[in-house]
């Protein structure tokens, strides 16, 4: 892509308009700069597998266990640390078996319109 260098600054309409050329910029390399007006407000920027750490979604039942327990352990004096959210959930799940189940379609149903 000749007319992207290796930083490039565009206002956010242009980069909707080019969104899939600048996402290809950017896994070659480049840094793309989104502007509002005459302001930076964000970037596309290049990253890898190891630059992104994904966090496990807690449903709203083990949170609610997850705050109880704490709760129950800062009162009895021991409270349970974890260094990630993955040995937190993995934690609640050796207490606490029972977790929400996958919501599934039945082939051949539509979502209802929002």
């Amino acid at each position: 892509m000749e007319y992207l260098r290796s930083v490039h600054a565009v206002t956010i309409k242009e980069a909707k308009a080019r969104l899939n050329a600048l996402v290809e910029a950017a896994v070659g390399g480049e840094q793309v700069v989104l502007m509002r007006g005459a302001k930076h407000v964000a970037a596309i920027v290049p990253i890898s597998a190891d630059e992104i750490e994904l966090s496990p979604r807690l449903f709203d039942d083990q949170a609610t266990r997850f705050w109880k327990a704490l709760a129950e352990e800062r009162a009895e004096g021991a409270i349970a640390t974890f260094s990630s959210a993955t040995e937190a959930v993995a934690a609640l799940r050796k207490t606490h078996p029972s977790r929400r189940p996958a919501l599934r379609r039945t082939p051949g149903r539509k979502r209802p319109a929002r």
